[in-house]
């Protein structure tokens, strides 16, 4: 018999100050309450840049922006076993004058709780609390003619869609998508046909954990001791060895994907980036460093048609499943397009292209220095 964790979620979630973050120097993070479960209090957290220690450029180009009428912010959503961390990421939205905010979803990262199952969930809409709490600071803080861009990776995809078309946020104007979780890995009938597999684990209780093992051959290819580029999986905020896929969690994952293959009604512009390559396989090669070695780049790809009537598909050579974690020019390369689809489809501004040039060499110079993140804490990198 399952057990089903039972949420009592409040009306009016409160928001805490804005307090120096536990994980990068210069950034800050607010708790969100959210209400409780069987496993305690849920919180989310909202992570920014300190505005008081942005770049003179960077302050000068918001209110540029501000000035001409423009209020422009990205919202950014994590995936599985991940929180928020990406630093260049932020780097690069600011520093052309475009407010960045996160969020580390409950049970993830900064917003875990002793006591409480890493990254649980029963129903992906959930986390519709989370999304519209930081929709609306975003507007708070940044007035009512903002236009918002929501970038949202992996599981952080999936959960995100569901929300856009079930909630069809105020503010929000397009979406852009980072090989989001739209389908399991093969196709839509590998899930019909596997679903009585994760009913029966579930028959033990959500919780039941899945035999589903991590070969690791993605963390591989982003660790800077490993052959990539970056430092952040030096230092997990969370022990990874914590975060195991569950029966309800699978479970939320399959329903979430179902109701994406019988059509969503999204009705702002979508943009879904993906690697051009799929490598899944149970031995390692090198050729991963240039391949989504996650998900399945071909479900994705079929399954986006799915999410509203205006879908722009774009493939990244030699991507990485998180794109903006890509070999350089691949990264380069993921930057512009979003940069340039979202001043066209959301903004309706074009960002100066000396300004971008400039945002682009520093996101892809990032790897080398990537730099200021807690030594005692840190993140872990999955989908």
């Amino acid at each position: 018999m399952t057990d089903p964790l039972h949420i009592q979620l409040t009306a009016r979630p409160t928001v805490d100050d804005w307090q120096p973050d536990c994980v990068m120097d210069g950034y800050q993070q607010a708790t969100i309450h959210l209400g409780h479960d069987d496993e305690g209090d849920i919180v989310a957290t909202f992570v920014r840049r300190d505005p008081s220690k942005l770049p003179m450029r960077a302050r000068w180009r918001r209110q540029r922006f501000a000035l001409r009428g423009h209020r422009l912010a990205v919202m950014y959503v994590h995936g599985w076993n991940d929180y928020f961390y990406r630093r260049h990421e932020s780097e690069f939205w600011e520093s052309l004058g475009i407010p960045f905010y996160a969020v580390d979803l409950r049970k993830f990262g900064r917003s875990l709780r002793d006591g409480q199952t890493p990254g649980y969930i029963e129903d992906l809409h959930d986390y519709a609390a989370e999304f519209n709490a930081l929709r609306d600071l975003v507007v708070a803080e940044q007035g009512e003619q903002v236009r918002i861009l929501l970038v949202a990776h992996s599981q952080g995809g999936l959960s995100s869609v569901l929300w856009l078309n079930s909630q069809r946020p105020h503010h929000v104007e397009a979406v852009a998508l980072d090989s989001p979780w739209l389908e399991l890995q093969g196709n839509r009938m590998f899930r019909i046909l596997s679903t009585p597999v994760v009913q029966a684990f579930q028959l033990g209780g959500g919780k039941t954990v899945m035999p589903m093992r991590d070969p690791g051959f993605y963390g591989r290819c982003i660790d800077c001791e490993t052959g990539g580029d970056w430092d952040y999986l030096r230092h997990p905020l969370v022990d990874p060895q914590r975060f195991f896929p569950r029966a309800g969690w699978m479970r939320a994952i399959y329903n979430a994907q179902a109701e994406v293959s019988r059509r969503l009604d999204i009705r702002i512009p979508v943009l879904v980036c993906t690697s051009d390559r799929t490598m899944l396989q149970p031995t390692w090669d090198e050729a991963m460093r240039e391949a989504d070695s996650v998900l399945d780049i071909t479900a994705i790809r079929q399954a986006a048609l799915n999410l509203g009537d205006v879908v722009t598909l774009a493939t990244i050579r030699g991507g990485l499943h998180d794109l903006s974690l890509s070999r350089p020019a691949a990264r380069r390369r993921y930057f512009r397009i979003v940069a340039d689809w979202a001043s066209l489809m959301a903004w309706r501004r074009v960002i100066p292209p000396a300004h971008l040039r400039t945002a682009l060499d520093a996101v892809v110079a990032a790897g080398s220095h990537v730099g200021g993140v807690n030594p005692d804490v840190g993140p872990d990198a999955k989908s």
